[in-house]
C-alpha cells in the first residue's frame, strides 16, 4: 500500500495516462485530439452548445475553440450556425455522421476494455469496481475531505 498522497499521485498519473493511451490506440479510425473528442462527446451528450460555452467547458480561449470546431466541421462531425436566440453567437451541433462516429468509437473502446476486464480475476474486477467512486471524485473540481466523509455516511 502506498503511504502518502504524493506517492499515490506519482503512481496514479502514469497509470491513468497509459490506460487512456492504450484504449485510444485500439481505435485509430479518425484521429481526434483530446479536446476534439471531448467537444464531440459533450455535443452528443448535451446537445447543441454555443462556441463560448464549449470554450469555457474545455478551459480554452474562444479562438482555440474556433480551431477545434473548424476541424470537426471539416471532418463532417459538427455544424456551426448562428444561435437563433442571439444571432451574434455561434451554435455548434453534432451531425448524424458525428453521432455515428462517436457511438462507434465508444463501442470499440468499451469492447477493448471488456476483453481486458474479462481476462482479469474476479478479485481484480471487484477492486476496480470499488475504486470507481473515488476515481469519479477525482474529476470533481473541489472535493473536500468533509464532503467525502459526508458521502461515506
Amino acid at each position: 500500500m502506498i503511504s502518502g498522497v504524493a506517492e499515490l499521485a506519482h503512481e496514479l498519473r502514469p497509470l491513468l495516462f497509459r490506460l487512456y493511451y492504450l484504449v485510444r490506440r485500439q481505435t485509430p479510425q479518425l484521429t481526434l485530439t483530446l479536446t476534439q473528442g471531448s467537444v464531440l462527446a459533450e455535443l452528443v451528450r448535451g446537445g447543441p452548445r454555443r462556441m463560448s460555452a464549449l470554450a469555457e467547458l474545455e478551459g480554452v480561449r474562444l479562438p482555440s475553440m474556433t480551431d477545434v470546431v473548424a476541424r470537426l466541421e471539416r471532418d463532417g462531425l459538427v455544424t456551426r450556425a448562428p444561435d437563433p436566440a442571439d444571432r451574434r453567437a455561434v451554435l455548434v451541433t453534432v451531425t448524424a455522421e458525428g453521432r455515428r462516429f462517436h457511438d462507434e468509437l465508444v463501442v470499440a473502446r468499451e469492447e477493448f476494455l471488456r476483453e481486458r476486464l474479462a481476462a482479469m480475476t474476479e478479485a481484480d474486477r471487484t477492486a476496480i469496481d470499488g475504486a470507481l467512486p473515488a476515481l469519479r471524485r477525482l474529476l470533481e473540481p473541489s472535493t473536500t475531505r468533509e464532503e467525502v466523509a459526508a458521502d461515506e455516511r
